[in-house]
């Protein structure tokens, strides 16, 4: 996968995202919670791109445990991070209900699909 490819896709799905946070934030429900679902849609922006520039760097690589590694490390650490904001969430701000969870993990399966198909094409990449 090209870089301008990464990027084009990525802007895409970012707009496509944004325009579902818009759209929820104008439900009464979810209003108090659009500021995580913005901040969320800004970090897993960035896991997005950090993990692609990481991707290619371990694809090229001779050693091919790399890819791997990297795949490993950026999913593992990227569900830490997802609790870590949820919980960090949860303790400081205090909702009244649960429904913070909803767009959130929303935004966090959008971007872990999106991260999966190009981690795919990352891997069949010859050296």
């Amino acid at each position: 996968m090209s870089q301008r490819s990464f990027f084009t896709q990525l802007g895409l799905l970012s707009l496509g995202t944004a325009l579902l946070i818009f759209l929820l934030g104008r439900l009464p429900r979810f209003q108090a919670y659009s500021l995580l679902s913005w901040a969320s849609l800004a970090a897993f922006f960035a896991l997005s791109v950090a993990m692609f520039f990481a991707g290619r760097s371990a694809a090229h690589s001779d050693n091919k445990n790399d890819f791997t590694n990297a795949v490993l490390g950026f999913t593992v650490g990227k569900m830490f991070l997802a609790i870590v904001a949820i919980f960090g969430y949860s303790s400081l701000a205090k909702p009244t209900d649960k429904l913070f969870i909803i767009p959130f993990f929303s935004i966090y399966l959008i971007y872990t699909i999106f991260e999966t198909y190009f981690m795919m094409k990352l891997g069949r990449m010859k050296s």
